[in-house]
């Protein structure tokens, strides 16, 4: 409750009073059961009719009051629960384009959608119905408990024993090892949302192959995993439920016993019939209380696993960051003794390299898959910390430079480049919004991308997707590399650019980026190596360790991994159908 007040702010004070008044409602609610019991005592004793029509005025005031009460009390709890589900998404949503790159390689969107929109969902839930509920809840036994005692107290004792029987068999569903729970049960959910997001992705491989769910061993497996999961909570509750709902309905079975024993030993029998005829009707307002109460508290369990879940979000660790160096213009890039190994992962991708990019030449790094070549563009973009060493831009230290400046001095180009459900035009600005028109036609022209927007008849203002244009993967790639050219940024790094390209787009790719090339720094890591042969150097990796470095020509002489990538790449480029 403390972190859901801290999210509520001002509106804090109407989830009080929201409680306050529900509680109110639920005492108020009583008072109508209290003058049926005094009208039916009215009758049976003959007593004035002025006092049945007070009492009667009074039941219905009350419960029109305690109706009037609650209605105010939702008012308040939906106010202050709109604003507590909007500053946690607004966090949340924050913290997440503040992080790096890095933080979105290790978790999928459908995982991420889930923790943020279902769980905000549930804490808005939690707090609009379920807390007034809740205190009318806590409030109401008490309340009801008192009464019985005021106007008999034998029979308002007796009404504990299945009260006392039911606060065990929650104590049983909701203590112990079904405490972590929920937790897990949500924690499930999340893997199914994140392994569905997958499914859905791989929906056209399922069909080309025929195949069927369970070649989807990790979706298949989270289901189980989940199934198994809610079977065994639900099957540990069985026995305490089952003796839950039995006692919770069992108080007439305690007060007509008692009250067989009080009618034999007293002389007044009328009042004896009266109190239990009035503890019968309202000792079932405790059990729907109490099932309400399990409810709650189930529901109370999700809402603070949701607010933390969503903590676990916007608490995450920053990078270490001292923003008050700027980004160096046109320096030079060092990697000096250093090693990374990807979270939770015990092998490390990169084993203590060093080297150095001058500035304004073109590096290429090659090496087969796994070897760490798209791991060093991450390091230089700081997708992710380094475990030891450092890199230097120009002598600065990469550590002490804000990720917003590096996000904008460093452009990369992904193997698959993101465009959205936009123009055309509005996909390229999104390197520089600031930028006019012709300068998103000269970065057009240097990305050869002239050819792809004159076929379309609205040019630039196609929309790009659903309903709207569509384009090969190695057109979007050249897309991105307008993108990327119009951010105009002094070191561009390429990963895999080409990799999923034709050999004509690759060929206009690859012209693009020597016609760029001129007073850039260029960072080129490639599978293919004809898009490395111009460069100044080429770094040749290996399981992490750099193994080779030097020109074409010098690597070719070395007779190493180089020269038998290449004589690879010479033999495929010569096969024919």
């Amino acid at each position: 409750m403390k972190k859901i007040l801290r999210y509520a702010k001002s509106y804090k004070w109407l989830i009080i009073l929201s409680c306050v008044l529900s509680a109110l409602s639920a005492i108020l609610s009583i008072i109508p059961f209290v003058c049926i019991y005094n009208i039916i005592n009215i009758f049976l004793k003959n007593l004035q009719t002025n006092t049945f029509y007070h009492y009667s005025r009074l039941a219905v005031y009350s419960a029109a009051l305690s109706i009037f009460l609650y209605f105010i009390a939702l008012i308040f709890s939906h106010l202050a629960a709109f604003r507590v589900a909007k500053n946690l998404k607004i966090r949340a949503l924050n913290k997440i384009i503040e992080m790096p790159l890095g933080y979105f390689e290790l978790r999928s969107s459908g995982e991420l959608r889930k923790i943020i929109d279902e769980n905000t969902l549930l804490t808005e839930d939690f707090l609009a119905h379920k807390l007034p509920d809740l205190s009318a809840t806590l409030i109401m036994p008490l309340a009801i408990i008192s009464t019985f005692f005021y106007f008999d107290w034998r029979l308002g004792a007796v009404c504990f024993i299945p009260l006392v029987i039911s606060y065990f068999c929650l104590k049983a569903m909701m203590g112990g090892e079904n405490k972590n729970m929920m937790g897990k049960i949500m924690t499930a959910q999340e893997k199914i949302n994140k392994e569905a997001v997958e499914y859905v992705r791989g929906i056209p491989i399922i069909k080309v192959f025929q195949q069927t769910v369970f070649s989807f061993k990790r979706f298949h497996s989270t289901i189980i995993e989940y199934r198994d999961l809610t079977l065994s909570y639900a099957k540990s509750c069985q026995i305490p439920k089952t003796i839950f709902t039995v006692s919770l309905n069992s108080f007439f079975l305690f007060l007509i016993i008692m009250a067989v024993y009080i009618y034999n030993h007293t002389i007044d029998k009328s009042e004896v019939f009266l109190n239990l005829v009035f503890f019968i009707l309202l000792s079932p307002l405790i059990s729907t209380i109490m099932m309400r109460l399990m409810m709650t508290g189930e529901n109370l369990i999700q809402a603070k696993e949701a607010v933390d879940r969503i903590e676990a979000i916007a608490t995450v660790r920053d990078m270490n960051i001292d923003e008050q160096l700027e980004f160096p213009k046109n320096g030079d890039i060092r990697f000096v003794n250093v090693s990374f190994s990807y979270p939770d992962q015990e092998q490390r991708a990169i084993k203590n390299i060093s080297f150095e990019i001058k500035s304004g030449t073109k590096v290429g790094i090659v090496g087969h898959s796994g070897s760490g070549k798209s791991t060093i563009l991450s390091l230089l973009g700081r997708f992710f910390e380094i475990d030891s060493g450092n890199i230097y831009i120009d002598n600065v230290n990469l550590k002490n430079i804000s990720h917003k400046a590096i996000m904008k001095n460093i452009s990369f180009v992904f193997q698959d480049s993101q465009l959205f459900n936009i123009s055309l035009l509005e996909n390229i600005r999104i390197g520089n919004n600031d930028a006019d028109l012709d300068e998103v036609k000269k970065a057009l022209k240097t990305s050869r991308c002239e050819d792809i927007v004159a076929k379309f008849p609205e040019g630039l203002e196609s929309i790009y997707g659903s309903k709207g244009i569509y384009l090969s993967g190695g057109e979007r790639q050249r897309i991105a590399l307008a993108r990327a050219f119009l951010k105009d940024s002094n070191i561009l790094a390429f990963d895999e650019a080409t990799s999923g390209c034709d050999s004509e787009n690759e060929y206009y790719i690859n012209q693009a980026i020597k016609n760029i090339s001129n007073d850039k720094t260029i960072i080129l890591v490639a599978h293919r190596l004809s898009s490395v042969i111009d460069c100044d150097n080429i770094i040749v990796m290996d399981n992490g360790n750099i193994i080779e470095q030097g020109n074409h020509k010098d690597l070719l002489k070395l007779n190493g991994l180089y020269k038998k990538m290449w004589d690879q790449h010479l033999k495929t480029s010569n096969w024919r159908l």
